[in-house]
């Protein structure tokens, strides 16, 4: 209110037009000097690309001399010659160039003199190697030594000219980066000078039509009402209605007809014509929220059903709140929502959590009947083959041993699969309670556990670095000794398998999905074999029940490792990735909160 006050103070206004118009001054000021720096780098900029130029020109000249000196030498035609080697020539005209080029610039006026030496030196050099050719007491072994140092200044001029060469190929990509900071700055001053302007003539324009705002101030409210409603309406499926406290003149949206079933203006806005749509059980309950507000002006928030003209329920939720218009008359102004579906759907989840809690109970009778009822029979089983395997296998013929050999496999493969389905249940049904762990005690463990393995594969394992963190102990116990035991499983016949397991920082950005994972939220805990390995694209299908890649009978297993594994690093809310080469081996990732999930 006090800034719009402000505006409306004719004195302010002009206070703060013309601070606005100094400060597009200042900046139209900035921008010119700005441009006349661009100028200035432009002008450099082409001086030092013409001097390369020139330089590279007097090379050009002086080899292309050379070049006939050595054709005159060889064949002693005089046309190789044509007036050259006694003056400089054309490129007195490259260095009159030059030289009104950096006139401006002392050190290159330095390397000019430099220049203008040596090539004083280079003419005298070629005069006297062409003196040596045509002398008739020719001297071959004073010509090749006079060859040789025309060859040797040749080469050190060359140096000096590339050396000034790169000089101004420096100071052109120095004059270039200059060149392209002052072009943003450019830029950049003369956008904040069209942004200021613009704003100088808007702020003019809205004062110039504040009078006329103001008189129009009712009809805008009520256009502004109406239009903000109604495409609330559209986008949401709502209607709105307002009741006016002081005249009782009620006011109804298109889309409040339209939920009754209506079309638009289908009866006249008022209590009266609505209370007929209302459940009987509860228009006294709704007309006693209503009024009574009036009273408190206090909020209304008021769930009830309309009964429309086909015999349709609707249920709806009607949220009401008081406010004063331009007139200081007290308005309520409400929202209707259709919470059908909504309402519906919630009856619907409610039977949903009746039916899960059934399942779950049958999933708990499940998970008893297969850590006990199922295990005890295979139990005996195992039994009375070990039995009849200690001491009546001899009496036995070839071929029933095979069938014990293969009774005994069948039912061992069976006791794994119950086993790796009760610690998938657990991972499930079982209790999450976070702990404080040293990963590197969870892992030692692990090892422990697989002992037997690990000495039958003569298998090593290497920790590196290993955090501290809370988890849910015997879960990430179960993890490890889930994932060492894969790669003990999955290891070369020919290879002794190699596991390291260590942390690492994340440094890159990393995505799981479309969650990012950062440093300070996650250990990155990485476990990697030289085992046999797969191809990359079976990445994703490891983690699925009862998936398994090898099917070669040598490698055990009943496809719920790595889908336990998934299954724990999600009930501590990380995640799990896998990278993986056939014959190289096999990187598995684990990303697992700083911070416990609560669950």
């Amino acid at each position: 209110m006090k800034l719009l006050k402000l505006y409306k103070n004719t004195q302010i206004f002009k206070i703060a037009l013309g601070i606005a118009i100094l400060v597009v001054g200042y900046i139209a000021s900035v921008f010119y000097t700005q441009m006349k720096a661009l100028d200035a780098s432009v002008s450099l900029i082409a001086t030092s690309t013409e001097t390369q130029l020139e330089l590279e020109k007097v090379l050009s000249v002086i080899s292309m001399y050379e070049n006939n000196l050595r054709g005159y030498i060889i064949t002693k035609d005089n046309a190789y010659l044509d007036n050259r080697f006694l003056d400089k020539g054309e490129i007195q005209q490259n260095i009159k160039r030059i030289n009104k080029l950096v006139a401006d610039n002392p050190a290159r006026q330095r390397d000019l003199k430099e220049l203008n030496r040596l090539l004083d030196r280079r003419f005298e050099l070629f005069r006297e190697t062409l003196l040596l050719s045509k002398s008739k007491n020719f001297d071959q072994e004073k010509f090749d030594a006079k060859l040789r140092e025309s060859n040797s200044f040749t080469d050190l001029m060359k140096k000096f000219v590339h050396k000034t060469i790169n000089n101004e190929g420096d100071k052109i990509k120095f004059h270039n980066v200059k060149h392209q900071f002052e072009l943003e700055d450019s830029i950049i001053s003369a956008f904040l000078l069209v942004i200021l302007s613009l704003l100088i003539l808007l702020l003019s324009f809205n004062k110039m039509n504040v009078d006329i705002v103001e008189l129009k101030k009712a009809n805008d409210e009520l256009k502004f009402l109406n239009l903000s409603f109604n495409n609330a309406e559209k986008i949401a499926g709502f209607g709105h209605w307002k009741v006016n406290g002081d005249t009782g003149i009620y006011t109804f949206s298109d889309n409040f007809y339209r939920l009754l079933g209506e079309e638009p203006g289908a009866f006249e806005p008022k209590l009266s014509s609505i209370i007929k749509f209302i459940h009987p059980d509860d228009l006294d309950y709704v007309i006693e929220r209503h009024n009574g507000s009036f009273l408190t002006e206090e909020t209304t928030n008021i769930m009830f059903r309309f009964i429309l003209a086909d015999g349709q329920t609707k249920y709806i939720k009607s949220v009401g709140s008081f406010t004063k218009n331009s007139s200081d008359q007290l308005v309520k102004t409400g929202v209707l929502y259709d919470m059908t579906e909504s309402y519906k759907k919630t009856l619907e989840l409610e039977e949903s959590n009746i039916e899960l809690k059934s399942i779950n109970a049958e999933l708990e009778s499940f998970n008893n009947i297969v850590s006990h009822d199922l295990q005890e029979p295979l139990h005996k089983i195992q039994m009375f083959i070990s039995r009849i395997e200690g001491s009546e296998i001899d009496a036995v013929s070839d071929v029933k041993k095979t069938y014990f050999a293969k009774i005994r496999l069948s039912a061992n493969k069976m006791q794994t699969l119950l086993i790796d389905l009760v610690n998938y249940s657990r991972t499930i049904k079982g209790d999450k309670v976070y702990v404080d762990i040293d990963l590197r005690e969870t892992i030692h463990r692990a090892i422990d556990e697989l002992s037997s393995d690990i000495e039958d594969k003569n298998a090593r394992i290497e920790l590196g670095t290993l955090p501290k963190m809370k988890a849910i102990s015997f879960q990430l116990d179960q993890l490890f000794i889930n994932l060492i035991s894969n790669s003990l499983k999955y290891s070369k016949d020919d290879v002794a398998p190699l596991i390291n397991i260590y942390t690492k920082d994340i440094f890159e950005n990393v995505y799981c999905g479309d969650k990012l994972i950062l440093d300070e939220e996650y250990h990155k805990i990485v476990l990697k074999d030289n085992g046999i390995g797969f191809k990359q694209e079976y990445a994703d299908k490891i983690f699925i029940l009862f998936q398994r890649l090898e099917k070669d009978p040598k490698y055990s297993g009943t496809g719920l490792g790595l889908a336990i594994c998934k299954r724990i690093v999600d009930n501590h809310g990380g995640y799990i990735k896998v990278e993986s080469e056939p014959n190289v081996g096999t990187e598995f990732t684990i990303f697992i909160p700083k911070k416990s999930v609560q669950f």
